[in-house]
């Protein structure tokens, strides 16, 4: 009996303080917030962006959309049903632990009518300058593929990832025009 005791309390007492443990943390992480952040813009960012990305556009609304992919975050449209934006996440040099978001306005033939940086955890002072607004107008009117703007030099990696944003966009533009702007 000597021996099984020898092991059971020990063995008893660890359990005890992992289940405690575990308990703490749930509660820790519950009480933080931490993992509940809803993705998509608030109702400020939608009027912040709106003229920016479409232009004439007071307001994006939510458009009632639901996409299997994982880099689109949220489908918008403008009040007037002149335009869509697609908020995507693209990864840049930061890597996928801080991926580029953008917000990508298209007219109702899907060509590009601005571009907002929401989020840039790139290199500051080189990936940056994707920000620049001189940099993406080069984007406006753009259909089908954005392959023929160029990169920027010394921030090709930032530059390049958010020109495959753009293409993927376009692509999921075609797939939510038919919903979004009906």
């Amino acid at each position: 009996m000597g021996k099984a005791k020898e092991i059971l309390v020990p063995t008893l007492a660890l359990t005890v303080i992992a289940v405690l443990v575990a308990v703490l943390l749930a509660v820790t992480y519950n009480a933080t917030g931490v993992g509940n952040i809803q993705p998509g813009l608030s109702d400020e960012e939608c009027v912040e962006y709106a003229s920016a990305v479409i232009p004439d556009a007071q307001k994006l609304i939510k458009a009632d959309y639901q996409s299997g992919e994982a880099d689109l975050l949220g489908v918008y449209q403008d009040e007037g049903k002149t335009g869509v934006a697609l908020h995507i996440q693209t990864v840049g040099y930061a890597g996928k632990s801080s991926p580029i978001e953008a917000l990508i306005g298209f007219d109702k033939e899907g060509a590009v009518t601005g571009i907002v940086i929401v989020s840039c955890p790139e290199t500051p002072g080189l990936g940056t300058r994707i920000e620049d607004a001189e940099y993406l107008k080069n984007y406006t009117g753009v259909s089908g593929s954005a392959d023929g703007v160029d990169t920027i030099t010394g921030a090709t990696i930032s530059s390049t990832a958010l020109k495959a944003g753009v293409n993927f966009a376009m692509e999921q533009f075609e797939a939510v025009k038919g919903e979004v702007l009906a």
